[in-house]
């Protein structure tokens, strides 16, 4: 053996040294990613690119520097073969990683080689990654126990080919040289490498994964060690009846709360049929196809049941029957978990027993007599005839009460329940609706004046004289009633009508009876429609303000505009306050409509400063509005929110017809709206009764003529009469006029005349939205009899 021969085996050796001792350091890395922390395998998995892209790189280097010489200037080294394998077994950024410090270290060395070095370094890491995506192809499927080693060689003399395209990037005679002298050992060479290393790391991994497998083997025959554990304590200690059984009711197996609820020893129970424990009402065979139905649709069946001790005893027990699926998926056996709750159903049938009957008199309660006045009703639907329902309450309970004492006012109640029993009949129904508030319904009477009748004798007959502990005792009672079908209500609506028909009769001086005024209700009824839909158009923003302009008649200027809602109706189109106010007095709705219109002001006055044209506004509020102690604190907010505005800016306007019942709080409050610098006026003056007293007790500032005056003025001297009489007493009390329905320039010439300060009408300008208002505003010029500039009041 020659020294050639000698160093050629030598590098082999070397080389396959090198690779060996990479697969080794492979194996480490990939054992340390086992680890009980979570945490830290997955740490180490950020890692695993970076580590393994660097060791292949590095020995790759170190077979650089033992290469193979072939022949003089002609060497093969298996710096490509680390290439095509990181590309095949590492991720994409392990391969990368592994060219790069490949490629960084051949550059170093420099040499014609170097371009040709680093081509190949490129085109064998990408045949590596082609090849690794396409290992799934080479399965046992295709080619049984060869399919790795088909795949090894297949990639080594791809990698050989690569090795070959980079030598021809060579100068073409260099090139030719080059390949003629190395292609054999490229091709014997590459192919050896790739499947000595190739069948190392494949072993490796496959090490690896057996070891992480039985890992997780161990770690799942732990969980299921601890849950059979977990299981048989819970079945042992468990609180709840268990029981095994099978789909043919054959008991297997059950827990000691199963032996002591059911009164049987556990060897008396198992093997024996279940149908022995239950009080089936459809037999044996029956329940169990119903369960097991119920388990095939649902996987478990719920109910309840009534079971027998072995005393005899039956209880109830809610049951929970669950399927037990054996390997195969099939349902061989039921787990059945119950618990006794005999004493939580007779307690919610004492609790039903209790809201549903009166505990005094033994009558329904309210809610019961509603539910079966409901079911009365949805029976005579096509009954001929009437079904009364009458509420009673008796009079001057109250009094007894305070008189005798509760004892005796209870032992009345009962008496009085008992006569209402026996002359009501069976077959109509009674309840208690409240302390001393009794109701019966009807259900076949042939007309009102029958039902009447049978009603006022019914009175009678309760108003009877009671004797009670020596007491004689007479008390009448008070009867509202409603009749169905004419009232058509449900059981919840009668009782309410009927309940304000009993109110009037109390207000009309008590015992008798007063019949539900349909119509009224109606009313009512539409009344509450109209507040609802003014709440929504609040909300969805249906409401506007309009304006209409007030003027100072000694100079023509614009003293002020009145705010008046509108609402943009989706079906009736803009509606004027007279549509529905009136409807909604006295309603929530009319308080939040009233703050509506405060804020609303308040804006469309920011809007008229932007503008330039700055304009004190009026608005109208219900009193019930005013004297609510909100009302005044929001003003002085929105007053201190908005220093901009001019001063004053707000004026108040009140009918006069409103404030009689309230006029000292109205004062009151007049009082402090006039401390933050906000105006009152007294609207309509003239319709009420008391007008003398209105300027004499409330401090409001302006008052304002009402326009029925005012429109005939011209033609009725009566009509004059009053208005002059209006101003000459308003000014007597230091009070400002506007005159309100100015239509025509006669009538502003004879209110001059007259003395009013103020003008407000058609004749001036009719309601305008805010835009409109400050294009009049600019626009507005008065008659030139009138004198002044007819600018805004600043």
């Amino acid at each position: 053996m020659n020294i050639d021969t000698t160093s050629l085996i030598r590098d082999m050796g070397m080389n396959a040294g090198l690779l060996c001792f990479l697969a080794a350091l492979y194996s480490i890395v990939l054992s340390g990613l086992r680890h009980p922390d979570l945490s830290i395998r997955k740490a180490r998995q950020r890692w695993l690119p970076w580590i393994t892209g660097f060791l292949f790189g590095l020995t790759g280097i170190l077979t650089m520097l033992v290469p193979l010489r072939l022949a003089e200037g002609v060497i093969v080294d298996a710096r490509l073969v680390m290439a095509g394998l990181a590309g095949a077994y590492l991720s994409p950024l392990g391969a990368v990683l592994c060219a790069v410090v490949l490629g960084a270290y051949r550059l170093s060395l420099g040499g014609i080689g170097s371009g040709p070095a680093m081509v190949g370094i490129v085109l064998t890491t990408g045949i590596g990654w082609l090849w690794q995506r396409h290992r799934p192809y080479f399965s046992r499927q295709r080619f049984g126990a060869w399919s790795d080693g088909f795949w090894l060689v297949g990639l080594g003399f791809s990698l050989a080919a690569g090795g070959m395209l980079a030598i021809q990037t060579l100068p073409p005679e260099i090139a030719r040289a080059v390949t003629a002298r190395s292609w054999m050992a490229v091709v014997v060479i590459y192919p050896i490498g790739t499947v000595l290393l190739g069948f190392l790391l494949d072993n490796t991994q496959k090490l690896n994964q057996r070891e992480e497998a039985l890992e997780q083997t161990a770690e799942t025959l732990k969980t299921m060690l601890a849950e059979a554990r977990q299981a048989a304590s819970v079945f042992v200690n468990s609180k709840d009846t268990i029981a095994i059984v099978q789909p043919d009711g054959t008991v297997l197996d059950v827990n000691p709360t199963y032996t002591n609820v059911l009164g049987y020893s556990r060897e008396e129970l198992i093997g024996k049929s279940s149908a022995v424990l239950r009080i089936d009402e459809g037999g044996e065979a029956t329940f169990l196809r119903r369960v097991a139905h119920a388990i095939e649709r649902d996987g478990r069946w719920h109910g309840e049941l009534v079971r027998r001790r072995k005393n005899g005893e039956a209880f109830v027990s809610e049951v929970t029957i669950e399927g037990i699926k054996d390997p195969d998926g099939v349902v061989r056996k039921w787990v059945s978990v119950g618990k006794d709750v005999t004493e939580q159903r007779r307690l919610e049938q004492a609790l039903q027993q209790f809201g549903n009957y009166d505990a005094l008199t033994g009558l329904s309660s309210r809610r019961l007599f509603a539910k079966e006045l409901n079911a009365a009703l949805q029976k005579h639907t096509d009954a001929a005839g009437i079904l009364v329902l009458c509420l009673l309450d008796i009079d001057q309970f109250k009094d007894l009460n305070e008189q005798w004492g509760q004892p005796l006012a209870d032992q009345f109640l009962r008496v009085f329940a008992q006569r209402l029993r026996a002359e009501a009949g069976p077959d109509n129904l009674i309840g208690r609706i409240g302390g001393d508030e009794f109701a019966v319904a009807l259900k076949d009477c042939a007309h009102t004046e029958a039902a009447l009748q049978r009603l006022e004798a019914l009175r009678q007959a309760l108003a009877r004289t009671a004797v009670l502990d020596n007491a004689h005792l007479r008390l009448t009672c008070s009867a509202g009633v409603t009749f169905y079908p004419d009232d058509v209500a449900d059981a919840d609506g009668l009782i309410r009508h009927a309940d304000l028909a009993l109110y009037a009769a109390k207000e009309q001086g008590k015992d008798r009876i007063v019949v539900f005024d349909i119509q009224q209700g109606q009313r009512v009824q539409a009344r509450r429609h109209t507040a609802k839909l003014v709440e929504d158009a609040l909300l969805q923003g249906e409401m506007e303000l309009f304006f209409q302009p007030k003027v100072r008649i000694s100079d023509g200027q614009v003293i002020g505009a009145e705010s008046l809602i509108r609402w943009h109706h989706p079906e009736r189109g803009l509606l004027a306050p007279g549509a529905f106010m009136d409807d909604i007095v006295g309603t929530p709705a009319a308080s939040k409509l009233d703050y509506w219109v405060l804020s609303a002001a308040f804006q469309a006055g920011l809007t008229l400063v932007a503008q330039g044209s700055p304009l004190p506004l009026s608005i109208n509020v219900a009193v019930s509005t005013l004297i609510d102690s909100r009302f005044q604190q929001e003003v002085g907010r929105l007053i201190r929110q908005h220093p901009s505005l001019p001063q004053p800016f707000l004026e108040v306007e009140l009918l006069e017809t409103e404030t009689f019942n309230d006029l000292s709080a109205v004062a009151y409050v007049i009082q402090g709206l006039d401390e933050l610098g906000v105006q009152c006026s007294i609207d309509d003056f003239g319709t009420g009764y008391s007008s003398l007293t209105y300027l004499q007790r409330l401090p409001a500032q302006i008052v304002k003529i009402d326009q029925s005056f005012v429109r005939d003025m011209l033609n009725d001297e009566r009509d004059r009469a009053l208005v002059r009489g209006i101003v000459s007493l308003a000014h007597a009390f230091h009070r400002n006029v506007v005159a309100e329905g100015v239509e025509t320039p006669a009538h502003a010439e004879a209110l001059r005349d007259l003395g009013c300060d103020g003008l407000q009408g058609y004749g001036i300008a009719r309601p305008m939205p805010l835009p409109d208002l400050v294009h009049w505003i600019r626009a507005w010029q008065p008659p030139p009899e009138w004198g002044g500039a007819g600018q805004p009041m600043r």
